[in-house]
This record gives structure tokens, C-alpha cells and sequence, in this order.
């Protein structure tokens, strides 16, 4: 005779195991990624050694780099804080091939924002107190962003006539 089947709850067990890799999430986004990089340029290294005609492998390489430096510029924006810094170390022309450069000089000045949403729970929670209560207006468009830190214009607390940037 078999026992009874056991009831699984797929969903409480995706859980439990989200809630125990977390701390692992992004590292594993991380070498996933890499290793599709890395990857990439052992099958191409291959695949170039077949072409003779040196320019050809030049623009080939060229191909190569551009692809690479688009992965790098997603996976360092998706994964944010330390990935983007390391990403505008990269980025410097003494370090780097020139297509991987060109992408990634973005994210020295042009790094992702934050979601409002985001910034809203962030500073709410630091604050104690709902935005709304304590700001006149918040700007929801940030001023500049960097690997770090962003900066939100508000035009005054609503106790204060000065304006302050966030």
C-alpha cells in the first residue's frame, strides 16, 4: 500500500528559499553575469581565429567589445551601489578597450535614479512622518544621480521658507 502524497506548497518553498538567498541574490546575478561575458570572448577568440584578413578581425574585436561593454553597462546598473562605482573605475580610458569606455563614461554622470517610490518609503521611514506632512512640494524628478546617492529638489519644509535639496 502507498502512503498518501504529500501536499507541497510550491509557493511557501520559493519563499523560504528567497528569503534565505537573499543576501546571495546579488552576487549570483553578479557571476551569472560575468561568466556570460567572459564567455563570450573565449568562444569568440575562437571564432576570430578562423578570419585571416587582419582589418576584418579588427572590426570583428571591435563587434566583440561593443557587445561586452552593453552587458557590463546593464548588469552594473541593474545591481547599483559597489557594481556601478567599479563600473566608472573600468570606464577610464588607461583600463579598458575604447567601446567599453564610450558605454560606461555614462555612469560616472548619468547614473540610474531611484525610483520615487523608493526614495518616498526611504525617507519616509527615516523621517517618522508621511512626505506630504513635511514637505510643501518634492520634486519627483532628482536633480543629479551618482553610483551613491541622488539629490531631489524640494522647494521648502513646510516649516521653512528656504529651499532644500534632498
Amino acid at each position: 500500500m502507498l502512503p498518501p502524497p504529500i501536499a507541497v506548497d510550491l509557493n511557501d518553498i520559493k519563499q523560504k528559499l528567497s528569503v534565505h538567498f537573499r543576501p546571495f541574490q546579488r552576487s549570483f546575478q553578479f557571476w551569472v553575469r560575468a561568466i556570460d561575458i567572459y564567455t563570450g570572448y573565449k568562444v569568440f577568440q575562437l571564432r576570430v581565429n578562423f578570419v585571416k584578413d587582419v582589418q576584418k578581425q579588427e572590426a570583428m574585436w571591435e563587434r566583440q567589445h561593443e557587445l561586452a561593454a552593453d552587458k557590463i553597462f546593464s548588469m552594473c546598473s541593474d545591481l547599483g551601489g559597489f557594481f556601478l562605482k567599479i563600473a566608472q573605475i573600468i570606464g577610464k580610458p588607461d583600463l579598458a578597450p575604447a567601446a567599453w569606455v564610450k558605454r560606461l563614461v555614462t555612469l560616472c554622470d548619468q547614473a540610474p535614479a531611484t525610483s520615487y517610490d523608493t526614495v518616498k518609503l526611504v525617507l519616509e521611514n527615516e523621517l517618522g512622518l508621511c512626505i506630504d506632512d513635511v514637505f510643501d512640494r518634492f520634486d519627483v524628478e532628482p536633480l543629479g544621480s551618482a553610483s551613491i546617492a541622488q539629490a531631489n529638489l524640494t522647494p521648502k519644509l513646510l516649516c521653512s521658507r528656504d529651499a532644500y535639496c534632498i
